[in-house]
């Protein structure tokens, strides 16, 4: 969409007809480089299905348009070609993707499914809540005060939410929950210490409230 060329790793459904379009699932995180063997992708060719990981390019403070601009480009493109049937589309990610599909799927519609797997959607409580893991884990110093640190980085947003509360709030799927209609599984283990378990039961509960298609799955006692 900003006219650089990104990359996507395209994984075949079983039997694939050249003259047939296929429904096709997109597992969204950051960028993909690795085509070798994939569970994931492997399962849904396997269903007859085209697995689809397309890169995105991250700008410091719009993660959300990143994913919108580069996923749903790159969906564009193989629509375009013939292959893919363009009302069977669907879309999940785990942990960083987890929060990547919940905010995608604040921003488009088009996606026939949605599922969400140990993702935030509320980014400043995630950001601030503890990881009793931290000790000694990547070179933290600290215990219980590990998270601050890898949401700044990982989203790139470089400040802590109580110096940008702003930027915190509008990347978070929390704060467009009304535009969420994509039918939603939300998969989070009770022991998740990067993303805690609130962080899907609430956004569940907002759902749930407003009468959106979405399910919840909580493993208790998992991380």
């Amino acid at each position: 969409m900003d006219g650089e060329k990104l990359y996507g790793i395209l994984y075949y459904p079983i039997d694939y007809d050249p003259g047939k379009k296929y429904p096709l699932v997109a597992e969204i995180y950051e960028t993909f480089f690795d085509n070798g063997y994939n569970a994931n992708m492997n399962l849904l060719a396997s269903r007859g299905w085209f697995g689809f990981r397309p890169s995105v390019d991250l700008e410091i403070g719009y993660p959300g348009e990143a994913w919108l601009k580069g996923v749903t480009t790159a969906i564009n493109k193989v629509i375009d070609r013939g292959m893919v049937d363009h009302n069977k589309l669907g879309v999940h990610g785990t942990s960083y993707g987890g929060y990547a599909t919940n905010l995608l799927i604040t921003q488009t519609d088009r996606f026939a499914a949605a599922a969400s797997l140990s993702g935030a959607s509320d980014l400043a409580t995630a950001a601030a809540s503890f990881d009793p893991t931290a000790r000694g884990w990547r070179g933290a110093e600290q215990d219980m005060a590990f998270n601050q640190g890898i949401y700044e980085s990982g989203l790139n947003f470089k400040v802590d939410p109580g110096t940008d509360p702003a930027l915190y709030h509008r990347n978070s799927p929390l704060t467009y929950v009304d535009q969420i209609v994509t039918p939603l599984l939300i998969i989070h283990g009770e022991l998740d210490v990067r993303a805690p378990l609130t962080q899907a039961e609430t956004l569940y509960s907002l759902l749930h409230r407003r009468g959106r298609p979405a399910r919840l799955l909580r493993y208790w006692g998992e991380n």
